[in-house]
């Protein structure tokens, strides 16, 4: 029996119904207060309101998607669009944010649909169809870090992930002017996609240049059509803020956050967070440093926070050492670009970003996973690569999900999902199976799951931030791996 991608929706969004009344986190509040701000406020204020601490910090679009949203939202609780310094819940406010995430998703499902029609033409028919829905439907509509962040947590990253996928496809498929104009989209509803701008801006330019049938080799009307369309969307959307650009940038790049989030994302900045502590230990015990309380990385805050030992990492620093290491895919991508190798160098720039980038976010794992999913058809190693670090990244974020209702939810949705994208990947490459290192990795996520879960918060209850050191420990191991498996292949 095969399914439409309007039945797949359907069905996943009947298993999303099933975690409405799970915890929510303080960005519930946030979008909430930001649905207030938008429908409340002219837009020349949107930017500078600070009733509440949750103030608007993503680009313009984002912020009249907001208003389009908050237009419906009146129909449920004229309330909850009020400003307010206190959060405001109830009952229909959790109705119509749940449902707002769920109903978004509709963006991720259309770019399903169009994913899979490249896949089936790009693989030459190698793959059913049914096999290649039902990957999409575990790396995308089903996929088990988006119903961790969305669904429970809270957040839009869905409805994001469609616009996604929809440019990275119409790229690959050679359309560079939809391409550009779902990416342009995408850069103002969140900057965060700014990672992988520079293998768009190297590919794009790359496909208007060497044109023996045009002056100088270049494709100027191909240009001059792909610059309009990003122009064009950018203007629409930061053009009734041009008199408020300074507050904006303030908004969308807050520098004086510190280095690392409060959980720290498990990158090699976790890794270097550690290394600190333990040298710092190490020399308070040989009587070099001098006895303190906790380390400053260890308070749990967001906030810049000095190392002791190593040197302080400053966002210059990180935007430097993150374009270096970028820079050799970005020349290969130039002198040999081809769609299956652009694809590989998004996935690797949203990866050197994740694992280099100033004050990065756990959930940041998401926008390495939406575009790697798409190499998995490409064959069997990337199809192993991605299961590992998509079970890997999924686990990093159990973190969000701190209270005890939650303790099996996170289970069940980890194994679930990734059971069936197991399964499934045995239908697309019946030899597929993982090395022995990485069967080992993951096996030991079990051991680490009860210290970290059960034995510390037992036995140890005042030690709050040591569980997450742990979570970021162990998994910035396993990521590293991934990412210079992926920077080989690249």
């Amino acid at each position: 029996m095969d399914f439409t991608w309007a039945e797949l929706y359907f069905v996943t969004a009947f298993l999303k119904l099933f975690l409405f009344h799970s915890y929510h986190s303080t960005d519930f509040e946030v979008h909430r207060n930001w649905l207030a701000i938008t429908n409340s406020l002219p837009t020349d204020q949107w930017y500078y309101e600070e009733t509440s601490q949750w103030t608007l910090d993503y680009p313009p679009l984002f912020a009249w998607f907001q208003y389009i949203l908050s237009l419906v939202a009146v129909l449920f609780d004229p309330n909850m669009l009020v400003i307010s310094e206190a959060p405001y819940f109830n009952h229909l406010t959790l109705l119509f944010q749940r449902l707002s995430v769920i109903v978004s998703d509709i963006v991720l499902c259309f770019a399903c649909s169009k994913a899979s029609r490249y896949v089936h033409t790009v693989s030459g028919g190698k793959f059913s169809d049914r096999n290649v829905k039902m990957m999409l439907t575990a790396c995308y509509l089903g996929c088990a870090g988006l119903l961790i962040v969305d669904h429970i947590h809270f957040q839009y990253n869905g409805f994001l992930s469609g616009i996604f996928l929809l440019s990275l496809v119409s790229v690959a498929e050679g359309d560079m002017v939809l391409g550009g104009f779902y990416f342009s989209l995408l850069l103002n509803l969140k900057h965060i996609y700014l990672y992988v701008a520079p293998v768009y801006f190297v590919y794009m330019l790359r496909a208007h240049m060497f044109h023996n049938n045009k002056f100088l080799g270049l494709d100027l009307m191909g240009l001059v059509k792909l610059g309009g369309c990003v122009i064009a969307v950018f203007g629409a959307s930061f053009g009734p803020f041009l008199n408020h650009l300074p507050q904006i940038l303030s908004r969308l790049f807050p520098v004086h956050r510190g280095l690392c989030h409060a959980y720290w994302a498990p990158n090699f900045w976790s890794l270097y967070n550690l290394l600190d502590i333990s040298l710092s230990k190490a020399f308070q015990i040989l009587g070099i440093l001098p006895k303190s309380g906790v380390h400053p990385l260890m308070s749990g805050l967001v906030k810049q926070a000095d190392f002791l030992i190593l040197p302080n990492v400053s966002p210059a620093h990180c935007a430097t050492l993150t374009l270096v290491t970028l820079t050799p895919a970005l020349v290969k991508l130039f002198k040999h670009p081809s769609p299956l190798l652009f694809l590989r160098s998004v996935t690797a720039a949203a990866f050197t970003s994740f694992f280099l980038g100033y004050h990065v976010h756990e959930k940041a794992i998401l926008v390495i996973l939406l575009p790697y999913a798409l190499l998995v058809f490409s064959n069997l190693q990337s199809g192993k690569d991605f299961f590992f670090l998509s079970f890997l990244g999924t686990y990093s974020l159990f973190p969000l999900l701190f209270e005890a209702q939650e303790f099996l939810v996170k289970i069940v949705i980890l194994l679930m999902i990734h059971s069936f994208m197991f399964v499934t990947l045995r239908k697309l490459y019946p030899e597929f199976k993982l090395d022995m290192f990485e069967k080992l990795y993951l096996y030991g996520l079990v051991g680490h799951f009860a210290v970290a879960e059960v034995i510390l918060p037992i036995f140890l209850p005042r030690l709050e931030f040591l569980p997450l050191l742990l979570y970021s420990a162990y998994c910035s191991g396993g990521i590293l791996y991934s990412y210079y498996k992926l920077l080989a292949s690249v």
